[in-house]
C-alpha cells in the first residue's frame, strides 16, 4: 500500500466536515485536544482502492483571521503540519459566504479541493452549480457530495488523490483595489529579500497579513527581523490611516470586502442558476419569523422548556415506579429469605436500597436528555442563544455564553465540566472568565438527583412546574453574579455577536 495521503478537512460550521469525517472513518478515529488548547482534535483513517488516507477534521471556521482560538488553531494546522490536501467543504445552498474562506485557502497557497456538500439540498431549493465551470473560475477541483449518505465521497478522494500527486499551488486572482495593492507590491519584494518567515508561509501572504494588522503574524516578524518588521509596520499604518481618511475603513474591512466582490464575481458568470426566486423564504426562515420574535420568541422558548420538564417527569414515571416496585420486591424477597444480622441489613440497607434509589432516577435523566438531544439536533437550541443574547449583554456577558450556561444546566441535567469546556470560543478573556466563574451556579445532572428528590417530596403533584421554577432561578442566580463580577473585578466593554443559525432538520 502506497503511503497515506495526509487530508485536513476544513470549512465553516454547519457545513458537513464532521458529517463527512465520521462517514469515512467510522469508528477509526481518535479523539484528543490540539496542543495548548482544549480545542478538540479528530484524526482517523480511511482505505480506497489500496491508498490510505489519513484524515484530520479541523475546527470549523469562518475564516483564517487569528480572531479565535478555533480559526488560529485551523490555520497553524494548515501552516505547520502542511497536509498534502486541504478539502474545503462547502454548503452548496450558501456559496457566498461558504467561498470566502475559500479564498484565503487560495491566498494561502494550500493544495485544495472544495466539496459542495449538500447539493441534494441546493437542488431542493431549485439551485443548480455547474461544478466544472466554478473549478475553471476558482482554478481548482470542485466536486459534489452529499456526505450524509456519500454520494460523490469515491470520487472526491480520487480527485485529492490526484491533487496529492501533483504537488501543484493554486494562484490566487483576487485584487484588493489600487491603494491595498501597491502596497503589496511594495512590501512583498522586501519579505522575500530578507526571507521572513519564507520557510512557513508565501511572502504575499505574510505581508497580506501585516496589512491586515494580525498581530499573531506581526509578532512573528518582529520576532524575527525588528528592523525590517518595524518598516513593514510603518507602511501599514500610512495605508491605514489613508484609507480611513479617504474611505473611513480599515484595511482588514476593505480587504475583506474585496473578497466578498471575488466571489460574488465568479457567482454571476453564470454557473449558478436559479429555479426558485432568489428571495423566497424557505421553511426554516418562516418558522423563525415566529420562533425569533421579540415577543412571541421568549413565551415559546418557556413553553418548549416546561414541555421538556412535563414530558420528562410524565413520562418517565412508569418506568420510575416500575423500577421502585422491582426493588421493593426485590428487599421483600430477601428479608424472607435470609435470617437477621448484619450481612442481611448491609443487603437490604446498603446494596438493595442504595442501588435502588440511584437508579430509580436513570429514567428521568435518561428521557430529559433525549429531550435536550432532540432540541439541539433540530437546530432550536441556537435560537435559544440568539435571543439571549440581549439579555446576556445586560448582565456583561457574550451571546456566546449561553452554550455553556446550556450545557452546564440549564436546561436540567447537563454538566458544568463541559460547559467550562465550551466557554473556551469566547474571545474576551474578561467574558470567558466571568463565564467559567457562573456556570457552575446552572443545575446540572448531578444537582438533578437531589432537586427531583426535593420536589417530588414537598411538591409531587407539580413537578414539572417546580422544575421549572428551580431552573429560572438557577438562571437569575448565575446571571446576578456575572454581572456583579463584570462590575468590580472584571469590567470592560461587551463584545459583539455573531452566529449562524443552522436549518431546522
Amino acid at each position: 500500500m502506497a503511503d497515506a495521503v495526509h487530508i485536513a478537512l476544513a470549512g465553516n460550521p454547519n457545513a458537513g466536515k464532521t458529517t463527512l469525517f465520521n462517514y469515512l472513518t467510522g469508528a477509526r478515529q481518535h479523539v484528543g485536544n490540539y496542543p495548548g488548547v482544549t480545542v478538540e482534535k479528530k484524526e482517523g483513517f480511511y482505505l480506497h482502492e489500496g491508498q490510505g488516507f489519513r484524515i484530520v477534521d479541523l475546527p470549523g471556521t469562518y475564516s483564517l483571521t487569528a480572531y479565535s482560538v478555533e480559526e488560529l488553531v485551523a490555520r497553524d494546522y494548515l501552516v505547520n503540519e502542511q497536509p498534502d490536501v486541504v478539502v474545503n467543504i462547502v454548503d452548496a445552498s450558501n456559496l457566498e459566504r461558504n467561498l470566502y474562506l475559500s479564498c484565503q485557502f487560495l491566498e494561502l497557497g494550500v493544495p485544495l479541493v472544495i466539496a459542495l456538500n449538500m447539493i441534494d439540498v441546493a437542488e431542493k431549493r431549485g439551485i443548480r452549480i455547474d461544478t466544472e465551470k466554478l473549478s475553471r473560475l476558482t482554478g481548482v477541483p470542485v466536486m459534489p457530495i452529499v456526505a450524509r449518505t456519500g454520494k460523490g465521497v469515491e470520487e472526491l478522494l480520487g480527485t485529492v488523490q490526484a491533487v496529492s500527486r501533483a504537488d501543484a499551488r493554486p494562484q490566487t486572482l483576487i485584487r484588493y483595489g489600487v491603494d491595498i495593492d501597491e502596497a503589496l507590491r511594495e512590501l512583498v519584494p522586501i519579505i522575500e529579500e530578507y526571507k521572513l518567515l519564507a520557510e512557513t508561509y508565501p511572502a504575499s501572504w505574510t505581508a497580506l497579513k501585516i496589512l491586515e494588522n494580525d498581530e499573531q503574524i506581526v509578532a512573528k516578524v518582529m520576532l524575527e527581523n525588528m528592523v525590517v518588521g518595524q518598516r513593514l509596520i510603518d507602511r501599514s499604518a500610512v495605508l491605514a490611516r489613508h484609507l480611513q481618511d479617504t474611505l473611513e475603513a480599515y484595511p482588514e474591512t476593505v480587504i475583506a470586502d474585496h473578497r466578498y466582490g471575488f466571489v460574488r464575481s465568479i457567482l454571476r458568470q453564470g454557473e449558478v442558476t436559479r429555479v426558485t426566486e432568489q428571495d423566497r423564504l424557505y421553511a426554516s426562515d418562516q418558522i423563525d419569523k415566529i420562533v425569533t420574535n421579540r415577543v412571541a420568541g421568549p413565551l415559546l422558548m418557556a413553553a418548549v422548556l416546561l414541555g421538556l420538564y412535563s414530558f420528562t417527569f410524565n413520562w418517565s414515571g412508569f418506568l420510575v415506579d416500575g423500577l421502585g416496585m422491582f426493588f421493593d420486591l426485590l428487599g421483600g424477597l430477601t428479608e424472607t429469605m435470609l435470617p437477621d444480622g448484619p450481612v442481611k441489613s448491609m443487603i437490604i440497607s446498603g446494596v438493595i436500597d442504595g442501588v435502588g434509589g440511584v437508579l430509580g432516577f436513570v429514567p428521568i435523566i435518561m428521557f430529559m436528555f433525549f429531550g435536550i438531544a432532540v432540541l439541539e439536533d433540530s437546530g432550536y437550541l441556537a435560537r435559544v442563544a440568539f435571543m439571549m443574547d440581549r439579555i446576556f449583554h445586560f448582565f456583561g456577558l457574550h451571546g456566546s455564553s449561553v452554550m455553556p450556561f446550556i450545557i452546564s444546566g440549564g436546561i436540567a441535567g447537563g454538566c458544568a465540566v463541559p460547559g467550562v469546556l465550551a466557554a473556551r470560543t469566547l474571545r474576551s478573556p474578561k467574558e470567558r472568565m466571568a463565564t467559567l466563574l457562573t456556570v457552575p451556579f446552572m443545575n446540572c445532572g448531578a444537582k438533578l438527583p437531589v432537586l427531583t428528590l426535593i420536589i417530588a417530596a414537598f411538591f409531587p403533584n407539580h413537578q414539572a412546574g417546580y422544575m421549572f421554577l428551580a431552573t429560572l432561578v438557577a438562571w437569575l442566580v448565575a446571571l446576578m453574579a456575572a454581572k456583579f463580577l463584570r462590575m468590580t473585578l472584571l469590567r470592560g466593554e461587551s463584545t459583539p455577536f455573531v452566529m449562524e443559525l443552522p436549518p431546522y432538520r
